[in-house]
C-alpha cells in the first residue's frame, strides 16, 4: 500500500501551501485550499502507480484543487496596481508589540506580492510558481500544467519580465534605489525590510524575490496537523 511519510508531508506541504497563498488572495480560503489537496492526496493516494514521480502527481492533485478555488479571484492589470499601490500611507493597527508589528508589516507586503501575481493569469501564475518560487524542472512543470516543456520556459520567461519590470519601478524591497510611491514605504524603512531582503539577496542572488519572501515570512503547512491527527 503507497504510504507518504513524515519527510514527504513536510516536504510537499510546505511547498503546496505555498503554492496555495501565492495562488490566493484571501487566506483562508488558501488554506482551504491548500487542507482539500491534502484530503484528495490521501483518498487518491491507493491509486497512485508509480507511472510518474511522486512529487509530480500530488503537485497535479494540489494543481486541480486550487484552481476550482480560483473562481473568484480578481486578476488585475499592473496599471491597476501602479494607481493602488499610490496614495495615503498606511497606518499600523494600533497595541502592536514591535515583534507584531515587523509581523504585519511583512505580512501586508507579502499580499502586495501575491497581489502582482494576479496581473499573469492563473496557467502563467501556476507556471511561475512551480518554477521560480518551489523550483521544479521544466519537464516536471510541463507533466503537471498537460503542456510542453517549451510552452512552460516560454511562460516562465515573459512572466520574469512582466513582474522584474513592475517590480524594479514600484518596489522599494526589489529594488532600494527605485523612486516608488507605495503607500507602505515609510512602515517598510521603519523596521529596514529592504535591508533584510537585500541580506538574502547577498547569499542567494539567483533567486527570485517571491522565494525570499517565503524565507522571510513564517513557514506555513496546512498538512501537518492533518497528518499527525491520523497518527
Amino acid at each position: 500500500m503507497n504510504t507518504l511519510t513524515d519527510i514527504d508531508v513536510i516536504e510537499y506541504g510546505k511547498m503546496i501551501s505555498i503554492l496555495s497563498n501565492r495562488m490566493i488572495s484571501d487566506r483562508e480560503t488558501a488554506q482551504d485550499a491548500a487542507q482539500e489537496a491534502w484530503v484528495e492526496v490521501v483518498k487518491s493516494l491507493p491509486s497512485f502507480s508509480g507511472e510518474s514521480k511522486l512529487s509530480t502527481w500530488i503537485y497535479t492533485i494540489a494543481k486541480r484543487v486550487i484552481c476550482r478555488h480560483l473562481m473568484h479571484e480578481r486578476h488585475h492589470s499592473t496599471a491597476f496596481l501602479h494607481g493602488f499601490l499610490e496614495g495615503e500611507g498606511r497606518e499600523l493597527p494600533s497595541g502592536l508589540a514591535y515583534f507584531d508589528k515587523e509581523l504585519w508589516i511583512k505580512e501586508e507586503c507579502d499580499r502586495c506580492l501575491t497581489g502582482l501575481f494576479h496581473c499573469l493569469g492563473d496557467d502563467a501564475q501556476m507556471t511561475y510558481i512551480f518554477r521560480d518560487v518551489i523550483g521544479l524542472p521544466y519537464a516536471e512543470i510541463a507533466r503537471i500544467m498537460g503542456n510542453s516543456e517549451q510552452d512552460a520556459r516560454k511562460s516562465v520567461s515573459r512572466s520574469r519580465k512582466k513582474l522584474r519590470n513592475f517590480l524594479n519601478r514600484e518596489c522599494r524591497i526589489f529594488n532600494p534605489c527605485s523612486e516608488c510611491k507605495c503607500r507602505m514605504n515609510a512602515l517598510i524603512e521603519s523596521i529596514d525590510l529592504p535591508c533584510e531582503y537585500q541580506r538574502i539577496r547577498d547569499l542567494a542572488k539567483r533567486i527570485s524575490i517571491f522565494r525570499q519572501a517565503e524565507k522571510v515570512l513564517p513557514t506555513k503547512n496546512y498538512w501537518e496537523k492533518y497528518f499527525h491527527m491520523g497518527r
